[in-house]
C-alpha cells in the first residue's frame, strides 16, 4: 500500500496508521482541494476526482476527507494560547505538558536553511519563527526547530514546548560555510573563488532533509516541514539525464510519500536584492580583475572599462533575477511535488501562518494501480519515478498532491548498525545515534574537525561536550565524584555505506576540584574515527548515562578533502586559549589559531573574523613548513577589544598565481564575559 498521508484525524478520532507501505495491490495518496480563494474545499466525493499513474487513467476505489480540526475551533485555540506580546524575548513563563501520540494533531518541523542565509535576512527570519511559534502552533502540535548547519543539537528536539522552540530561533546565525544567495562569492574577497563552497552546502542541505523525512515517517499527526531556504538548486525535474533514473528531487518527493511527509517552502530573499546597492563596484572589479592576470594581456582604455561597468550595471537585475529563479527552483519543485506550497514572499511570518492553515485536512484516495506487476520493482539498470497526478472535475478548483513514486517494495528503515548492537548497547542508543531529532536525558554537543599529519593519514578528531549535571554521579572512595558513561560515534558518509562506528565506556572519578570544574564548563572527551575517504560525513554521537540510563545525542557535518589529487586543501581549524579547546572563551583570553596547508609549497593566506556576515579583522599571516612536510598557518588574536557574542573564524589559502583555486576552513567560537 502506498499511503501519501495516513496521518492522525482530529482529536477523539482514530489514530491511522503512520508507516507506509507500498506494493502492487493498493495505492493511496492525499490530496488537498482549494477553491479560487485559496479556502478548502471538503464536501468531495469520489466521482469528482480522476488520478492518473503513469499517463493512465486509474479506477478510484476510495476516497475520505480526513478533518484534522475546525478550522473556526482552530483559529480559536490558536488566538487563545498565543501570547500578546511579539519578540524573542517574549518566552511562555511555564512549559506545556508534553502530549501522547493519540493526543498529537499535527508533527512540525522548521527546517531553517542557514546555509543558504545571506546576514540582512536573519533577523526577519527570527522574528518570523518567533511569531509562528507563539501564534500559529495549536495546544496539540508537536514541533521541532533544526538547522542544515548543524543537523541537531541538545535544542533541535520534538516538543510542544514553546519556551524549548524560542531558544532554538536565537541560535540562527549567519553561516560562512554557506553558499548564500548570490553573495558568499563576493564575500570570500579578492583571493580568487572559494573551491565547494555552494555543492557542499547545496548536499548538507539535501542530506538534512532527506534524514528529517525519513524520521517523521513514524511520528503521529498530519506530518509537514515548513522549509526556509534562500537557495536549494536541485531543479530540472523528477527524472535525471536518463529517463529510467529518478533524480534528487525525485528521491525526496518518493521518501516524503512514503513518510506521509508534505513539504512547504519559503524562500525569504527580499527584493531590494534584485537592484544595485552603494556596495556594487563593477569597475572596481573589472580592474581588479586586469591586475591579476598574468603576462602582458592588453589593457582596457578607462573610456571601455566605464562603457563596460554602465552594461553589466545595466543587466544587473535581470541577471539577478535568473539567478534568484535558478537558486530556488529546488524549493518550487519539492513543495509542489509534495502537494505544499512554495512562497517567495519577504513576509516570512506571513508565509509560515498561511503553511499552518493550510493543515487543517485533506482527502485521503486509493486505487489499485493497473498492469502494475509490469513495472511494479521490475529489475532494471535504473530507479524511474512513476508520475501521478490527480485532477477534479471542476475548473474552478486547484488540487495539490504527490508528483509521484518510485515503483519498488518498500524497504526497512535502517536500524543500529551490526557495530553498535555488538557493543552491547542495545536498541534505545542506537535510536538515538540515528535520529535527526536529539535525544534530551543528557544535554551533549560535538565538533569534528578533520586533520591530517600527511596527506595519507586523514584523521576526524571529534570534541564532545556532556553537560556533567545531566549525569548521575555517586560517591566514590577517597571523596571522588564516579560515573559511567556509554558513548558511541559514528561518522557516515554520502556513500550510502554502513559509516565508522566508534564506541567506547567513559569512566569517571574526579576529585573534587576536577568535578567542580566539570560543573562549570561541562565534560570533554575526544574521540578520533579514521574517514575511509574523501567526501562529506554526517558525525552522530550519542551517549547513555550507565546509572540513571539517560540519553543524549548531537549530530554535526565535516568534509574530508581529497589530499591525493595534488590540489591545495586545509585541514580544519582547530582553537584553543592554551587550556581548552571547547571555542567558548573569556576576553582575557588570546584566542590560538592552527590550520595545515597541504599540497602547496608557496601559499598566501589570509586570518579573517566575522560576526552576523560582517568582517570584523582580517589581517595576513604566513604559511611556514612543518616536520611533518606540509604548511602550518597559526597564530593568537587578543580578545580583550571584542565583545562578547559569536563569532566565525576563517583561514583562506591560495597559490601564488592567480588562477589558482583557493581553500578555506571555518571554525565557530564564542566570547562570553
Amino acid at each position: 500500500m502506498l499511503t501519501a498521508a495516513l496521518l492522525t484525524a482530529a482529536h477523539g478520532q482514530d489514530v491511522p496508521p503512520s508507516i507506509i507501505r507500498v506494493s502492487v495491490d493498493r495505492v493511496q495518496i492525499g490530496a488537498v482541494v482549494t477553491d479560487t480563494k485559496g479556502a478548502h474545499v471538503t464536501n468531495l466525493g469520489i466521482r469528482d476526482f480522476t488520478i492518473l499513474d503513469g499517463g493512465k487513467s486509474q479506477q478510484l476505489t476510495s476516497c475520505e476527507y480526513i478533518r484534522l480540526v475546525n478550522p473556526e475551533t482552530a483559529r480559536v485555540t490558536a488566538a487563545a494560547a498565543a501570547p500578546s506580546s511579539r519578540g524573542l524575548t517574549s518566552i511562555p513563563a511555564a512549559g506545556a505538558q508534553q502530549l501522547t501520540r493519540e493526543e498529537t494533531q499535527r508533527s512540525i518541523v522548521f527546517l531553517v536553511d542557514d546555509l543558504s542565509f545571506q546576514p540582512p535576512t536573519i533577523p526577519a527570519v527570527r522574528e518570523a519563527l518567533v511569531n509562528a511559534i507563539q501564534q500559529n502552533l495549536r495546544p496539540t502540535d508537536m514541533a521541532a526547530l533544526i538547522r542544515t548547519s548543524s543537523g541537531n543539537s541538545s535544542l533541535e528536539q520534538f516538543t510542544s514546548d514553546r519556551r524549548v522552540l524560542l531558544e532554538s530561533v536565537t541560535k540562527i546565525s549567519w553561516r560562512p560555510e554557506g553558499s548564500g544567495n548570490p553573495g558568499i562569492m563576493r564575500l570570500a574577497g579578492p583571493l580568487a573563488h572559494v573551491s565547494g563552497v555552494n555543492g557542499t552546502a547545496n548536499n548538507r542541505t539535501v542530506q538534512v532533509i532527506q534524514y528529517v523525512i525519513s524520521a517523521m515517517r513514524d511520528l503521529p499527526g498530519r506530518k509537514a516541514i515548513f522549509l526556509i531556504s534562500q537557495s536549494l538548486a536541485i531543479g530540472g525535474g523528477y527524472t535525471g539525464p536518463r529517463s529510467d533514473m529518478a533524480s534528487v528531487l525525485g528521491v525526496l518527493v518518493d521518501r516524503a510519500l512514503r513518510s506521509g511527509v508534505v513539504i512547504y517552502s519559503v524562500d525569504p530573499t527580499p527584493l531590494s536584492s534584485l537592484t544595485v546597492d552603494a556596495s556594487y563596484d563593477e569597475t572596481g572589479d573589472i580592474l581588479a580583475m586586469q591586475s591579476r592576470q598574468p603576462g602582458p594581456m592588453p589593457r582596457e582604455t578607462s573610456s571601455q572599462v566605464a562603457l563596460e561597468a554602465q552594461r553589466r550595471v545595466q543587466g544587473y537585475t535581470v541577471r539577478e533575477l535568473a539567478w534568484l529563479e535558478f537558486s530556488r527552483a529546488g524549493l518550487r519543485l519539492l513543495s509542489e511535488g509534495t502537494g505544499g506550497q512554495m512562497a517567495a514572499d519577504t513576509d516570512v511570518a506571513n508565509a509560515l501562518g498561511r503553511f499552518a492553515g493550510d493543515l487543517e485536512g485533506y482527502y485521503l484516495l486509493t486505487y489499485r494501480p493497473s498492469s502494475a506487476d509490469r513495472y511494479f520493482g521490475a529489475k532494471r539498470n535504473g530507479t524511474p519515478f512513476r508520475s501521478v497526478k490527480v485532477r477534479v472535475a471542476q475548473a474552478s478548483l486547484h488540487v495539490r498532491s504527490y508528483a509521484g513514486y518510485v515503483p519498488m517494495e518498500d524497504a526497512a528503515e535502517p536500524g543500529p548498525s551490526a557495530q553498535i548492537h555488538s557493543a552491547g548497547l542495545g536498541r534505545e542508543v542506537g535510536q538515538a545515534l540515528f535520529s535527526p531529532f536529539a535525544a534530551r536525558g543528557v544535554h551533549i554537543d560535538v565538533i569534528p574537525t578533520f586533520t591530517a599529519s600527511n596527506t595519507v593519514s586523514p584523521e576526524l578528531s571529534l570534541l564532545v561536550r556532556i553537560d556533567a549535571h545531566d549525569i548521575a554521579f555517586t560517591a566514590g572512595e577517597d571523596g571522588r565524584h564516579d560515573a559511567r558513561i556509554d558513548l558511541v560515534a559514528r561518522a557516515g558518509s554520502e556513500w550510502n555505506e554502513p559509516g565508522e562506528v566508534v564506541s567506547k565506556e567513559v569512566v569517571l572519578h574526579l576529585k573534587e576540584e576536577s568535578f567542580r570544574e566539570a560543573m562549570r564548563i561541562g565534560l570533554h572527551y575526544p574521540v578520533s574515527i579514521t574517514p575511509p575517504h574523501p567526501g562529506l560525513y554526517d558525525i552522530r554521537v550519542a551517549v547513555r548515562d550507565q546509572a540513571s540510563r539517560k540519553l543524549g545525542s548531537a549530530r554535526n557535518f565535516v568534509e574530508v578533502p581529497d589530499l591525493l589529487n595534488g590540489k591545495l586543501a586545509l585541514s580544519g581549524v582547530v582553537l584553543s586559549n592554551g587550556s581548552t579547546q571547547w571555542p567558548q572563551f573569556r576576553q582575557e583570553f588570546s584566542l590560538n589559531f592552527l590550520c595545515r596547508v597541504y599540497n602547496s609549497h608557496t601559499v598566501k593566506a589570509e586570518v579573517r573574523i566575522v560576526r552576523d556576515g560582517r568582517q570584523v579583522l582580517s589581517f595576513p599571516t604566513a604559511a611556514t613548513a612543518n616536520s611533518e612536510g606540509n604548511r602550518t598557518v597559526q597564530g593568537a588574536i587578543p580578545l580583550a577589544s571584542f565583545a562578547p557574542g559569536r563569532y566565525a573564524l576563517q583561514v583562506v589559502a591560495s597559490g601564488e598565481t592567480a588562477a589558482d583555486i583557493a581553500a578555506s576552513q571555518w571554525a565557530d567560537f564564542e566570547i562570553v564575559p
